[in-house]
């Protein structure tokens, strides 16, 4: 569920100018000398380019181009990639409306199609395909809940719950095994990482130092690497701290730890993986959207989406990484783009 970041405007001003958002040319890198498992807290440095194509330390080019429109905008929804297609369930609609629509994006021949509903209408879920069958965990609307909604064939129903409602989470898989990380209950942080093979029996095998909602998750190898996101319980408000914290997760041990920091407080950024590199996009600093791409943990700037959004999803087809959606200015007005990210 929503809330809003508080306003730092003194700290942000570099990161924003890293991000490039705004009106800005400049395009600078979040990078450190310093590995991240000393904890080190990255600053940014300069780095020329501007363009969609930018040469990465591998000597290796990120190429991201919007290739097709959804028919509306929609920001924090869940996006799975499933047969070769994009699947994306829920979220919220035009006029800061939660939606039950489901779409499906034929990423191939560029075109869209409605693909049912959701059983509950939900923004701010996470979820994942386990086995070839699609899952929604938690979300909400007026109220967070815990409902586990799977997915087939035009419809949904409800399969079972987590252990407690979450909303404002992020899931992905690791070796067939989903991870749900982060979140709110509606009173507190859901501190607990919980794991499913199959999208119905959950269990705990970590509980994050920092509990966020509204992080970036993604998979580094067999650990999660968890960025930033918001540390406010309340609703409705513009202020809230966020974090700067990178929480590495190990979910065989249960160890969790802070591996480093991104140089300003970060929330509603999202994980991707491109080209099995993982990394972080977008998000919010003092309330404003920006638009970097980052690759984890180096925190090394890869490029920049083509405008300032938080509140994406993205998921992989074939080779390529999809970023469906967003906000650029609010929930009101979500974003209806599908920007394709690849490296060659």
């Amino acid at each position: 569920m929503r809330p809003a970041p508080r306003a730092l405007a003194a700290l942000a001003a570099t990161l924003l100018a890293a991000a490039g958002c705004g009106g800005s040319t400049a395009h600078k890198a979040l990078s450190s000398s310093s590995s991240p498992a000393q904890h080190s807290k990255v600053s940014p440095s300069s780095s020329p380019s501007s363009s969609a194509r930018v040469t990465t330390h591998a000597a290796r080019s990120l190429h991201v181009s919007t290739v097709l429109h959804l028919p509306v905008g929609v920001s924090r929804a869940v996006v799975v990639g499933l047969g070769g297609r994009l699947l994306v369930l829920g979220g919220l609609a035009p006029g800061d409306s939660t939606t039950a629509r489901v779409w499906s994006v034929d990423v191939s021949r560029r075109t869209t199609t409605s693909a049912g509903h959701l059983a509950t209408a939900v923004h701010d879920a996470s979820g994942a395909v386990l086995n070839g069958h699609v899952f929604v965990f938690g979300g909400g609307a007026a109220t967070t809940v815990a409902a586990v909604q799977e997915y087939s064939g035009g419809a949904s129903h409800v399969v079972g719950a987590l252990p407690q409602p979450r909303s404002d989470s992020s899931a992905t898989v690791i070796g067939g095994t989903a991870y749900v990380v982060g979140g709110f209950d509606g009173q507190r942080m859901t501190r607990d990482v919980l794991a499913t093979a199959d999208g119905v029996h959950f269990h705990a095998v970590a509980k994050l130092l920092v509990g966020v909602r509204y992080p970036a998750v993604v998979a580094d190898g067999a650990d999660l690497l968890v960025v930033g996101g918001a540390l406010a319980t309340t609703e409705g408000t513009v202020n809230g701290a966020q974090s700067t914290d990178i929480q590495q997760v190990d979910p065989r041990t249960g160890q969790v730890k802070v591996i480093g920091h991104v140089s300003h407080p970060l929330a509603h950024a999202f994980g991707l993986t491109v080209d099995g590199v993982p990394c972080f996009a977008g998000g919010r600093v003092s309330g404003t959207a920006v638009r970097g791409i980052w690759a984890l943990p180096q925190l090394r700037m890869l490029g920049r989406l083509p405008q300032a959004v938080s509140d994406a999803a993205a998921a992989v087809v074939g080779a390529t990484t999809y970023v469906v959606g967003g906000e650029a200015a609010g929930p009101g007005a979500p974003v209806s783009s599908v920007v394709a990210v690849t490296l060659s």
